[in-house]
């Protein structure tokens, strides 16, 4: 039988040491996590039976990774550990579903047998269920309303056969798959989560799939793929890649596929926001799984064809809000909620939870909710965009229309400079707002724009006020050649370097999907030729000149193994930019790197995300491109000039250039239309 698992999240190395120490020899499988983000990617990883969690961690804090555990992973009990503790913490934690709130310094005795008595709780609950069938996982109360889901639901509660849960961005799909489990014989094993749009091919194939499959068992340990049964939500099915779509629909559609492919999960949910139908015909999507999953589909209808739902969401929300010692309930008038209910929703339960948040905080819970606090919060409905345009569309006149996303996107990491884990939430923003970053703890603003550059020492850096956001170049190239105009970018001191490169980053915004907004925008066309720089032989400078179209060349001179290098790139069209520019990766020799240690910068540059030179070669890796070291200069150029607020129109040569003379240019350009611009 599997040893039971454990997860300790705690930022204190000796705690947490200790902690693995004894409860290893209580023969627990432990897992550590330093902060609540690694913490949640574990669990979505792998859930624990356990998680001993600190309250006092960095970032996000105990509390809000406690109820995100018991959100999505109720199956999981949780002991809250304190060196700070207040009653009032217990009684938060404890209300959240917390099985024990313990305080520091503790006798590990006594941790043990709370551990012990935790999961002896949890092993008891689940041979409950699995026996009389007594315990029942509720569907929230908005499904319970709409009686063709409530049936859907039931119905295929009763099989063992794959399910797919179709419907909008925002409408809940994951809530169906977790009350349909819940409500299974199978509902003892833990369900796991795979985001197929976000999560890397070969991690999701070794979730689905045995390494040797009708080969001997593999070892304990050897793979997280092996550990134990399990049933799988596979989210965004559609992003999934069409060889692992033929090779799960092999697996799915008889007994002996199943042994033959090695499919691990008992059971498989899947969920997609697109028309599969649709994709079948593209020849986007595997027609013979969608044939599969089609038999057992439960349809989730968006929230504009459920408007009467409306109200009595919004009052069981500040009814749960004042449950929960959160605020006292606010009142809402009749014309606000009549707002509310005639909205369209675009992104349905998801953007209804979204604008009630923001009230929650924002306006005085004695004060009544009218329609002016709703204003702002509401943004105008948007037609759903089922493709991704490689173009923005056209407006009259033959002007392409400003782009935003259609839904907030999520990505982890690492900052190049700070080595701190880090990352940054995308959401959509209303035409004419610009791309603006916030900060993820305060909330302040800082928008990208050229004026709020604070430094350009080895990476691009924003200042506004006390907010400062570092190593945003190649996230603002990626928008820049995606011609994203408006979004919020929700961010730490400092972006995640993931790779070295932008790849990521423009998987992540076409995970998001692109909204065509209702106003046109303007490209910056430049109509003379700006210098900055020295143009003395070997001086490093940077030009700009008029031409119909947008073109970068780069001329550089290193010391081998790079030695004399020049690539030109010229846009047409997202896919050139993803092709040739964003998969070129950050680099610098040992002897730099050494230097940058010790002056506190690269502190974050591993061996996977850092082409390391050195010895006249590359030492750590190998080159995507030959003249990738000059694609990836190019690259930096594309996200400094988007700091101009508006997409490139000109030709851009450089010369030996880095941020300070791309900064330089800039500020150069910005100056000369400041004095040319026309008196209003």
């Amino acid at each position: 039988m599997a040893n039971e698992r454990v997860l300790i999240v705690d930022d204190e190395k000796n705690i947490v040491t200790s902690l693995q120490e004894i409860l290893n020899d209580e023969g627990y499988d432990i897992t550590t996590a330093e902060d609540g983000l690694e913490a949640l990617e574990r669990i979505q990883a792998e859930p624990p039976d356990l998680v001993l969690l600190d309250i006092w961690i960095p970032g996000m804090d105990g509390i809000e990774v406690l109820r995100a555990i018991k959100t999505y992973h109720p199956e999981i009990e949780v002991l809250v550990m304190s060196g700070h503790g207040t009653i009032d913490t217990a009684v938060k934690a404890t209300k959240l579903g917390a099985y024990d709130f313990i305080e520091k310094p503790f006798s590990l005795d006594q941790l043990v047998r709370s551990v012990e008595h935790a999961l002896k709780q949890k092993k008891g609950r689940s041979n409950g269920t699995r026996g009389a069938g007594t315990t029942e996982h509720k569907l929230p109360h908005c499904f319970e309303m709409m009686v063709e889901v409530k049936k859907a639901v039931m119905r295929v509660s009763k099989t063992h056969a794959p399910v797919l849960i179709a419907g909008e961005v925002g409408t809940g799909k994951e809530f169906i798959a977790q009350a349909i489990h819940h409500k299974s014989k199978k509902s003892n094993l833990p369900l796991i989560k795979i985001d197929c749009a976000l999560r890397p091919l070969p991690k999701v194939q070794m979730e689905l799939f045995a390494p040797n499959p009708g080969g001997k068992k593999p070892q304990k340990g050897s793979g997280r793929g092996g550990a134990g049964k399990k049933a799988v939500y596979l989210k965004n099915i559609d992003s999934m890649g069409q060889a692992i779509q033929a090779k799960l629909a092999a697996a799915l559609k008889s007994p002996a596929g199943r042994k033959q492919e090695g499919l691990i999960p008992e059971r498989v949910f899947a969920s997609s926001s697109r028309d599969l139908e649709a994709l079948v015909n593209n020849d986007e999507f595997h027609a013979g799984l969608h044939e599969i999953l089609k038999e057992n589909t439960v349809t989730v209808p968006p929230l504009r064809e459920n408007r009467a739902l409306i109200p009595t969401l919004v009052y069981e929300y500040f009814e749960d809000l004042e449950e929960k010692g959160k605020v006292v309930s606010n009142q809402i008038n009749e014309d606000a909620m009549r707002v509310l209910c005639e909205h369209d929703w675009p992104e349905n339960f998801k953007e209804l939870r979204s604008v009630l948040d923001q009230i929650a905080r924002t306006v005085h819970p004695d004060e009544e909710i009218s329609p002016d606090e709703l204003t702002s919060l509401i943004r105008p409905a948007l037609k759903p965009s089922r493709k991704k345009p490689a173009t923005p569309k056209k407006a009259k006149g033959d002007r392409p229309l400003q782009r935003t996303l259609r839904r907030s996107v999520v990505l982890c990491g690492r900052g190049l400079h700070s080595g701190i884990k880090t990352g940054l939430i995308m959401q959509p923003l209303p035409p004419g707002s610009g791309i603006i970053f916030g900060d993820i703890s305060s909330g302040d603003t800082i928008p990208a724009r050229v004026e709020n550059v604070q430094s350009t020492e080895y990476a691009t850096c924003l200042r506004k006020g006390y907010a400062s956001v570092a190593t945003i170049e190649h996230i603002m190239a990626t928008l820049h050649m995606y011609r994203i105009n408006n979004l919020l970018i929700k961010i730490g001191d400092e972006a995640p370097v993931m790779d070295g490169s932008a790849r990521d980053f423009c998987q992540l915004i076409e995970d998001g999907d692109f909204e065509e907004q209702d106003e046109p925008y303007e490209e910056l066309v430049i109509e003379k030729t700006y210098t900055f720089g020295s143009q003395e032989p070997g001086a490093a400078h940077i030009s700009i000149e008029p031409y119909d179209g947008f073109k970068v060349s780069y001329h550089m001179e290193y010391p081998l193994p790079i030695g004399i290098m020049d690539y030109t790139f010229e846009f047409d069209g997202s896919d050139s930019f993803k092709k040739e520019i964003a998969p070129a990766r950050t680099f610098g020799f040992v002897k730099d790197v050494a230097m940058l240690n010790k002056m506190g910068f690269g502190v974050g540059g591993k061996l996977d995300n850092f082409i390391l030179l050195g010895d006249e070669k590359v030492l750590n890796t190998k080159l995507r491109y030959e003249d990738e070291f000059a694609r990836h200069k190019i690259l930096d150029i594309l996200g400094d000039f988007y700091l101009l607020g508006k997409p490139i129109r000109g030709y851009i040569k450089a010369h030996k250039s880095g941020h300070t003379q791309n900064i330089g240019l800039l500020k150069t350009i910005k100056e000369d239309l400041a004095q040319t611009a026309p008196a209003h």
